[in-house]
């Protein structure tokens, strides 16, 4: 085995603790996966696990399955890691309910990557569009849905001509790519379903358009990938976004200093709650999602990194809750300054939370804020 072999087993095939987690992520988020024999292909959904095999959304008829998926050689496919899998599988059962048709599938004991796309599909396309044109002068509308250096996938805007886009037929191909150059081609038609088509670049791209696509293809790669590797934690605030809000309450000072943070809540004594969080992106989003504040202190020093980090902290926070700058730097002016920056309700001096006047002050603009109204016991 030559060095690196074993690294890209482990990266090209899924299998024992790998395929477990991959299916039941599928099955959670309810993917979808296509189910292909040399020569028709299905598409599904995933349910869940059942036991040691898989059940999915079912497509077609009872004879369908009967005679055409049970009859020949059937592979599973899906979208993972930037790139699809695949491995071969068997019908064990068709379920028919009242509204619902399912699948039972046998679960491979290793999934590889599926040779037949040579490369990712990028899907982060934003509003390209542009045209076809078949050799018969017809022009059709198109939105793109997916693209790498090989082909493209796009939707029609309207119904196909009956002649010039079948499979096989080569076609002239126009796109304006999203924040990006103007891009001609020719291609040819792999496949169709309904208004989607796919198409290869037929002669394959080369020279200055093969430079200016890689060269917008691959910061959005770059992106598709980290939100790949993020995939847990960005599900994890989607599901706290989608719960219901709970109601404003207390203040959250946003300081990483633990020593300014006991001292702001002794002032507080309670009333109204403190909460802190440090001024990262991750962590403040959290904290105000699970908890919505009724005022918002920032300890602000002046400095130009901070600013940048506050501001952007700042885009995602509710008009009606107020904005407090705790001026903690040596130069109280360049805090003021950035307060004013930050379009802060109040800015306040670092001596001033250590006065009684500290703690009305925070429920005064609670008040004046929000219908539930504190009082100092």
């Amino acid at each position: 085995m030559k060095p690196g072999d074993g690294q890209r087993t482990r990266q090209e095939t899924l299998q024992e603790m790998a395929l477990d987690e991959a299916l039941g992520e599928l099955c959670e988020r309810k993917e979808s996966l296509l189910l292909a024999t040399p020569y028709f292909t299905f598409e599904s959904r995933f349910i869940e696990r059942a036991g040691p095999d898989l059940r999915v959304r079912a497509t077609m008829s009872r004879n369908a399955v009967r005679h055409v998926l049970s009859q020949t050689t059937l592979r599973m496919l899906f979208p993972w890691n930037l790139t699809l899998f695949g491995g071969p599988t068997r019908i064990l059962e068709y379920e028919e309910g009242t509204s619902t048709r399912t699948l039972r599938l046998s679960v491979p004991a290793c999934l590889a990557k599926d040779d037949q796309r040579r490369s990712y599909r990028l899907e982060l396309v934003g509003r390209s569009s542009g045209t076809l044109g078949s050799r018969e002068l017809h022009l059709v509308k198109v939105a793109l849905e997916n693209i790498n250096h090989l082909g493209i996938g796009v939707f029609c805007a309207e119904p196909l001509p009956p002649t010039g886009f079948q499979r096989g037929r080569t076609v002239d191909i126009s796109l304006n790519l999203e924040q990006g150059p103007a891009f001609q081609a020719t291609g040819r038609i792999c496949h169709g379903n309904g208004q989607f088509l796919g198409l290869a670049f037929d002669p394959p791209l080369a020279g200055p358009g093969l430079e200016q696509l890689t060269a917008w293809l691959q910061p959005r790669l770059t992106e598709a990938q980290r939100v790949w590797n993020n995939r847990a934690s960005l599900r994890t605030q989607a599901e706290l976004s989608s719960r219901p809000k709970a109601l404003p309450e207390g203040i959250l000072l946003v300081c990483a200093d633990a020593e300014l943070q006991a001292r702001v809540g002794a002032a507080l004594g309670g009333v109204p709650p403190l909460r802190s969080v440090v001024p990262a992106m991750a962590p403040f989003r959290e904290a105000m999602t699970l908890q919505p504040p009724q005022v918002l202190l920032l300890a602000v020093s002046g400095g130009t990194e901070e600013t940048h980090r506050l501001r952007a902290l700042l885009e995602g926070v509710p008009p009606q809750c107020p904005v407090v700058a705790l001026g903690v730097g040596p130069d109280l002016e360049l805090s003021r300054a950035l307060a004013a920056e930050l379009k802060a309700t109040l800015f306040l001096d670092r001596h001033t939370f250590q006065t009684p006047f500290f703690q009305r002050l925070m429920l005064g603009l609670i008040r004046k804020h929000f219908s539930g109204r504190p009082e100092v016991t």
